[in-house]
């Protein structure tokens, strides 16, 4: 069987831009918003679709969705009765990020790992919504030396898996070779061009580059594994540690960096929101 990893986020998808960033708010959040219902669900199911469709024409038998945007609201951003009975979510309490249940879920060996409706790191330029995870407070996130937000949490967490596709704004595409040189790059939006197609214009562009990325399948290459996982998670300025005095893992504390070190890429990634718990804002 033939299962592929799809995850999505929704700040890289198509349609969605600063003059209607509304679209982003998910409405268990941001209540009186109806902007994400109304339209910014669409779009990323749009994009979504188009994966999952040539996915499917291309011979795929499983595919598994992993819905990451606004992740703790129990609502999915993808509108699930728009996909293929193929499709199946991750079974995951509100949609929160526990990795090693999300990728114990999933076959050992998945055929691949697609990345989609993705935004680029914290600080790079021409990027819509730039962001490492759940910035502000995050200024930068390294495993084993790699600068790695969203997409590279994501890639490493299924490490094995051939990387076969990036899709979202072009600024994303970074953080996504820096993973796989042969990764497929295809862009809905281009901030430093000032292009800004709709998802009806985007769904054949993702489809097309999407089986031509299938198609050279055997050029794909995965992150491999590694014997221990060093983490590095360093803070905005407005930001700052309060520290512990004892914590149950292998790490260091300072005002503004913490480390830790352990020998799966799961638990690395777990610690990230445990670490993340001692964030503090500074008083002006």
């Amino acid at each position: 069987m033939k299962q592929l990893i799809v995850v999505a986020d929704m700040e890289g998808a198509s349609g969605i831009f600063e003059s209607n960033r509304e679209a982003l708010w998910h409405e268990e959040m941001y209540p009186q918003n109806k902007l994400w219902r109304s339209y910014g669900r669409g779009c990323i199911t749009s994009d979504v679709l188009a994966v999952c469709n040539a996915a499917i024409d291309f011979g795929i038998d499983d595919i598994m969705l992993l819905d990451m945007h606004h992740a703790g609201c129990a609502e999915p951003n993808v509108d699930t009765t728009k996909l293929p009975s193929k499709v199946r979510l991750f079974d995951l309490p509100n949609r929160c990020m526990f990795w090693g249940r999300a990728r114990g879920q999933a076959a050992s060996e998945p055929y691949g790992i697609v990345t989609v409706g993705q935004h680029a790191r914290n600080g790079e330029p021409d990027a819509y919504f730039p962001h490492t995870i759940h910035t502000p407070p995050i200024e930068s996130f390294y495993i084993n030396g790699k600068h790695v937000a969203e997409i590279g949490a994501s890639v490493l967490c299924f490490s094995g898996a051939p990387y076969i596709a990036n899709i979202g704004c072009a600024a994303s595409h970074t953080e996504a070779r820096e993973m796989s040189t042969n990764v497929t790059c295809i862009s809905v939006k281009d901030k430093s061009k000032g292009w800004e197609p709709t998802p009806e214009e985007t769904y054949p562009i993702i489809y097309d580059e999407m089986m031509k990325a299938l198609s050279d399948y055997n050029n794909k290459t995965a992150v491999p594994y590694a014997d221990r996982y060093v983490c590095e998670l360093n803070l905005t300025e407005d930001r700052y540690f309060d520290a512990p005095l004892d914590f149950p893992w292998k790490g260091t504390f300072t005002k503004k960096k913490a480390t830790w070190e352990t020998h799966d890429i799961e638990t690395a990634l777990s610690l990230f929101w445990e670490v993340h718990n001692y964030m503090k804002k500074n008083e002006i």
